[in-house]
């Protein structure tokens, strides 16, 4: 079965393909989106055979996204869909595999399709540059021997990041942010030639570049990178549409936070994001503590906490549990020991005493 999403701004025409392939019996319709931003967000991460686009759509055309998800997958097929045969022409002109006219019928659709099955399917273009964002920044060529990708400067560095961490971003909010202060003629030109910097690095070390520039913004091209950050996040969203398990995709999340986001940079603009990152994570291991207390897992269930307490010590009541579970299992010395370390640092960062419960229960064990 293709995997298909279909995109288009009136809900009657969305309905009705969706209607015509689920019928065909050969299209799983993963998705559907009158939004096309939220359908290249969903596309970005989930895999994609077919995509079938309204060509004229407000602030984002069909056009402008079939070139964005192509950025993505190289060999996902895409199909126009218009009222208006005159664009036919200029779909063949994007790479589309094939254009259908409103209203659709049943029998167009299922040439549509045939054409595909019979299309020899061209391999998905695979990760070059390798993007490490946690526990500092570091551009990587692939292979065994991961040699560092060096930047001209400080700035082209830092542009760089930015871009990665946007991921696709208005030249004025990045001149906003990078060069404020700056006269705008000075700024776009700081801007143009620090990203020529950036392409003629990439390119002068024969890896495929991953910047898409226009006039307007700066996308970044998502499959010819491999990112920590980007690897992380996809995770996070998979894990949260279900808690109930996932302990293998804790474990992969987990080791891709290797240290903070972009640690040992002074970049202001980071610092809410890395901010949010480490939360995350901690969420990520005290999810994961759940889940071995579930299965019985104590010395895992105790490592997620001391995981936690490594990046906050004061979080008192992640202390206490691992307290209650190591006098749970009768290491009462150990536990004794947590409460001690407890006292200190709360006395030491917080000039306060760990809350009555905790000490009540201490207080029972050393009876």
């Amino acid at each position: 079965m293709l995997r298909a999403i279909i995109v288009d701004d009136e809900r009657l025409s969305l309905n009705q393909l969706s209607w015509v392939l689920s019928e065909s019996g050969e299209v799983v319709i993963c998705q559907t989106f009158q939004n096309p931003v939220k359908a290249y967000e969903y596309a970005r991460d989930n895999p994609i055979d077919i995509a079938f686009l309204d060509i004229s759509m407000p602030e984002v055309s069909g056009m402008k996204l079939s070139r964005q998800l192509h950025e993505l997958y190289e060999a996902m097929d895409v199909v126009f869909v218009t009222g208006y045969e005159e664009y036919a022409l200029q779909a063949f002109d994007a790479s589309a595999t094939d254009y259908l006219l409103k209203p659709v019928s049943a029998e167009r659709v299922r040439q549509t399709l045939d054409k595909i099955r019979r299309r020899p399917r061209r391999p998905e273009v695979e990760p070059v540059l390798e993007v490490c964002m946690f526990g500092g920044f570091k551009l990587l060529h692939p292979g065994p021997d991961r040699k560092p990708l060096k930047l001209r400067s400080p700035k082209t560095e830092e542009l760089f990041a930015y871009l990665l961490y946007k991921r696709s971003v208005s030249r004025d909010e990045i001149m906003d942010t990078l060069w404020s202060g700056f006269e705008s003629g000075k700024a776009s030109n700081n801007l143009n030639s620090n990203l020529y910097y950036i392409r003629k690095a990439i390119s002068e070390s024969g890896l495929k570049v991953c910047l898409l520039p226009d006039r307007n913004e700066v996308q970044i091209v998502e499959n010819s990178l491999s990112c920590d950050l980007y690897a992380f996040e996809r995770l996070l969203r998979e894990i949260r549409m279900n808690r109930d398990g996932h302990t293998e995709l804790l474990k992969q999340a987990a080791a891709l936070y290797t240290g903070p986001f972009l640690k040992g940079k002074t970049y202001e603009w980071a610092s809410t994001k890395a901010r949010r990152l480490e939360q995350d994570y901690i969420e990520l291991q005290e999810l994961a503590a759940r889940i071995y207390l579930e299965q019985h897992q104590t010395e895992q269930a105790l490592q997620a906490y001391d995981e936690i307490l490594r990046i906050d010590a004061l979080r008192e009541d992640i202390a206490g549990q691992a307290i209650r579970l190591l006098i749970g299992i009768g290491r009462t010395s150990e536990a004794i020991r947590r409460y001690r370390k407890l006292e200190e640092v709360l006395l030491q960062e917080l000039g306060t005493q760990p809350g009555t419960p905790i000490r009540e229960m201490m207080h029972r064990l050393n009876r």
